[in-house]
């Protein structure tokens, strides 16, 4: 039986179906960088996680905080290496859901 063919998609339905794409992709980077940042902050003591939320707080509010997702181009107190945006809006919820908020 042969397939039967989908009509294009209108201009509208394209840019619906592309959203979707950029969505779930969005989605499956976000949840990435909150269980790296998950695994980590599990292992910090209650001082590092208010240091670092502090940090977050003031670099995330700044201007020119950039929420890309892969250029690594912040760096934190006792946080190792360079992070892009987007790692550091997941670890920012992942400490508050370590808080309890």
């Amino acid at each position: 039986m042969p397939k039967k063919k989908q009509p294009p998609l209108t201009t509208p339905q394209q840019v619906e179906a592309e959203r979707e794409q950029r969505v779930a992709a969005r989605d499956r980077i976000d949840y990435s960088y909150a269980v790296f940042w998950t695994k980590h902050a599990r292992l910090w003591d209650k001082a590092k996680c208010v240091a670092v939320a502090q940090q977050l707080t003031a670099l995330i509010g700044s201007s020119d905080f950039d929420a890309n997702f892969y250029q690594r181009t912040y760096t934190l107190e006792n946080v190792e290496g360079t992070h892009s945006g987007a790692s550091l809006l997941a670890l920012q919820k992942v400490l508050d859901a370590l808080r309890g908020e």
